[in-house]
């Protein structure tokens, strides 16, 4: 009997004295993901229209490829644009004839590839790019009544374009813009959809326009 003590007495020892030893550190990872909208505009920001003949001001000034913009995003997004007062500013008079007071409207722009969310107010051909009033832009919010370039109010599906970077997503975050301004004789800006006050023609002068492109993220 005290031999088979001695056995078990023994199987316990060598259980215990095989037992696993162990100890725990823990490390903790973070992650911060920031959301990331990156308008870029690759062409010169400045673009320059002379009228300086007859044929100028009876069929206009195209400039192609006047503007490019290249989107970067990390998240949902929307690409505007609108004039960031209702008309030119006047710098230099050449005349005392006609009105100083252009609306904005009479800039023409044309995106080259159409808006692919359907927005209703987009520049799928030359329009009349809308003054600050009429795109209703109210602390850099739009409303339906503003032109997208790409996306448009709401966040319902295929109303925002997709996350991606202009390098590897060419078609759909690189956007190329023509602009058009046709005078005419007088200087009525036909195409205008806003018309000149009296005497009906532009004032012969030097004006500049801000054009204001926004990348928000899908409103």
């Amino acid at each position: 009997m005290k031999k088979i003590f001695l056995f078990l007495a023994m199987l316990g020892f060598s259980a215990t004295s095989f037992a696993q030893l162990s100890d725990e550190e823990y490390a903790y990872v973070t992650m911060d993901l920031q959301g990331i909208l990156n308008l870029t505009m690759t062409t010169d920001p400045t673009v320059n229209f002379s009228f300086k003949s007859i044929p100028d001001y009876q069929q206009g000034i195209t400039k192609f490829n006047a503007t490019k913009l290249d989107v970067d995003a990390t998240v949902a997004w929307d690409l505007f644009a609108y004039a960031s007062t209702d008309r030119w500013v006047q710098v230099d008079a050449y005349s005392t004839n006609g009105t100083p007071l252009l609306p904005a409207e009479i800039l023409e722009i044309q995106a080259i590839r159409p808006n692919a969310s359907g927005a209703t107010n987009n520049f799928n051909s030359f329009v009349s790019l809308k003054g600050l009033g009429n795109s209703q832009v109210g602390n850099g919010i739009p409303t339906v009544a503003t032109q997208f370039l790409a996306g448009q109010v709401g966040t319902a599906v295929n109303q925002s374009y997709a996350p991606g970077a202009a390098a590897a997503n060419p078609a759909t975050n690189q956007f190329r813009l023509h602009y058009k301004i046709k005078p005419g004789i007088p200087a009525t800006f036909p195409n205008s959809v806003v018309p000149l006050g009296a005497p009906g023609y532009a004032q012969a002068g030097y004006y500049y326009l801000e054009v204001v492109y926004a990348l928000v993220e899908d409103l």
